[in-house]
């Protein structure tokens, strides 16, 4: 944090102790320390359906990749693994909020994506 309230500090840390009644432990983090740790966390729309999640994630550059045969699995855990910070960085998204809008969705299709096969294989398996 560049500037520091101490009145807004204090108060944060009254509140990040361990209350004596409970034993809970409250933590008030800053907007940058929960973004950061947002971004280091693995994609799982990148890891389920890589070519959509590239496309839709702005990674034009590694949606190609991905259509390659060997470089697809490149791809795949390069965008698991730091997906969503290069989408972030390269994204040119508008703001936070729709970015985290358009992860979640990501996710959410790629979900639905891995059911699906897996309720055709459980389909086709049968037959």
């Amino acid at each position: 944090m560049k500037n520091v309230c101490n009145s807004c500090k204090v108060e944060v840390d009254t509140w990040n102790e361990r209350c004596g009644g409970c034993g809970f432990t409250l933590v008030l983090e800053p907007d940058e320390k929960l973004r950061a740790r947002y971004l280091r966390g693995p994609s799982l729309g990148a890891l389920f359906w890589t070519q959509g999640w590239t496309f839709g994630a702005r990674l034009y550059v590694w949606f190609l990749l991905s259509l390659i045969p060997i470089a697809g699995f490149v791809a795949l855990f390069a965008c698991l693994l730091f997906g969503r910070r290069w989408a972030w960085k390269y994204g040119g998204w508008a703001d936070w909020e729709e970015f985290r809008s358009r992860m979640r969705l990501l996710d959410a299709i790629a979900t639905v994506w891995i059911i699906g096969l897996f309720v055709g294989w459980l389909f086709l398996r049968k037959s």
